[in-house]
């Protein structure tokens, strides 16, 4: 009997160091599959939160542009616009094949393209005759900017208002990769035409897409030239 008890109190505690291991694996499993959990969440969060930043900057330019014209209309200061719409923002892009809505920032630095799309100052303005060149970051942990635009087709549509809320459309009819440095992803143009860009191959290049004026937008810059010169 002594030797049979001995027996089984060995195998019941080799059970029970099983189950033991058995727990810790179950256990480690569904922490893992947590830690994927939370891992697959991020970069919809950071998503979420991008969309909701750039969405706040939109929605206060419109509303910040409505108060103005109020302001104009009453004759009162218009302090109160300048104050809560920061100057760098100038317009919105849009892209709806690829679900691209930002803000447009004046200047290419780290605090605008945090934020949003970036203008260079030196090409020509957004709705303006001549090219307009807008920089995106790519992969940004801040958010997905111009990450997509290298999904984007030949003859895809991209939509810009500028702070004056005149909106053009643009048709894009090149892409390409060009060295950092290119000088003629900025080139002056006759024409109305729009440049997009952004880092690709691990930042050593420039993903490029051009974009011309659709007629309609081309239309109403002459219809503009015309005005001005009939009142001058």
């Amino acid at each position: 009997m002594g030797i049979r008890d001995g027996a089984g109190d060995t195998e019941r505690k080799w059970i029970s160091r099983q189950e033991d291991r058995i727990a810790m694996s179950s256990k480690k499993a569904i922490t893992l599959m947590f830690l994927g959990l939370a891992i697959m969440a991020v970069p919809f969060f950071i998503r979420r939160q991008d969309k909701k930043r750039a969405e706040n900057y939109i929605e206060q330019m419109g509303v910040t542009e409505d108060e103005e014209s109020t302001e104009i209309k009453t004759g009162n200061s218009k302090k109160k616009a300048s104050e809560e719409l920061p100057e760098e923002v100038i317009g919105i892009i849009e892209v709806e094949s690829l679900d691209i809505r930002y803000p447009v920032f004046e200047g290419a630095g780290d605090a605008q393209l945090n934020n949003g799309i970036g203008h260079l100052t030196e090409t020509a303005g957004l709705c303006e005759t001549g090219n307009c060149v807008l920089a995106g970051h790519n992969g940004s942990r801040r958010g997905t900017f111009f990450t997509n635009l290298s999904h984007i087709e030949i003859g895809a549509t991209v939509v810009v208002t500028n702070k004056e809320k005149v909106t053009h459309t643009y048709v894009v009819v090149e892409t390409g990769i060009a060295e950092p440095y290119d000088a003629s992803v900025c080139e002056e143009r006759e024409e109305e035409c729009l440049t997009l860009f952004t880092c690709t191959n691990h930042g050593t290049q420039r993903l490029v897409c051009r974009c011309r004026a659709t007629d309609d937008s081309q239309n109403h810059i002459h219809s503009a030239e015309k005005y001005c010169a009939t009142v001058h």
